[in-house]
């Protein structure tokens, strides 16, 4: 989610929703932090207005909470979200996961298992955000080889919530290093071409990275507690 290339168009509005968005997802902005209109406005040198008409469309987007009175801060990520994203990724991905083992060539395998490295490369330098861009290529391959366009659509459609969940999930190297070992899973059964296989690989790795992320967040309670 680098931004770093976003540029000011002539609708402000948009501009500044797309910057904010993206601090949002990749969290710089933590959940319950307070976003104020006048701060945001100075720092991207543009007036209230735009910025004000940018986390009204996010907070459509369930990305933010208005208090009236008070002000607009940042969505926090429920369990009950947590439970109903994963349960639709692990109908979804598995289903693609199956497909994609009759679909992929010699050569798609190969790329896959070129980000199975790069992602424990990046785990083991303890770059967090390069293991995060492998595992998000490694699973949109996986999709794409599907050859579904209405899937696709789908997958689409959860991308906000599905990156918010992979960042909030960096926080737990024990994630990380399970999902590496998953990932491997995956990969050696679509190599096999095994689709039944690999939707049990796939749908077992999201279960478990949805166990493991709600462990995540009852510790970040106890802690707050």
């Amino acid at each position: 989610m680098d931004g770093s290339d976003l540029k000011k168009p002539q609708e402000l509005k948009d501009w500044a929703y797309a910057t904010i968005k993206r601090d949002v997802l990749t969290g710089k902005y933590i959940p319950g932090e307070q976003l104020r209109v006048e701060e945001l406005a100075e720092a991207m040198k543009i007036s209230r207005t735009p910025v004000r008409e940018a986390l009204l469309m996010l907070e459509h987007e369930s990305l933010i909470n208005v208090a009236p009175r008070v002000g607009f801060f940042v969505k926090g990520i429920t369990k009950q979200e947590i439970q109903e994203l994963f349960e639709l990724r692990e109908l979804i991905e598995g289903y693609a996961a199956e497909k994609a083992a009759t679909h992929m060539e010699p050569k798609d395998l190969e790329g896959m298992e070129a980000l199975l490295r790069e992602g424990q490369a990046a785990f083991d330098r303890g770059d967090l955000p390069g293991f995060l861009q492998t595992e998000i290529k490694l699973h949109s391959s996986i999709q794409e080889h599907a050859q579904n366009k209405h899937l696709l659509r789908m997958i689409e459609s959860l991308k906000d919530l599905t990156y918010r969940e992979r960042v909030l999930s960096l926080s737990s190297t024990e994630n990380v290093k399970e999902s590496l070992r998953e990932h491997e899973r995956i990969v050696n059964a679509l190599r096999r071409r095994d689709g039944r296989l690999a939707m049990s690989m796939m749908r077992e790795h999201i279960s478990n990275v949805k166990n493991r992320l709600l462990a995540l967040l009852d510790k970040m309670e106890e802690h707050h507690d």
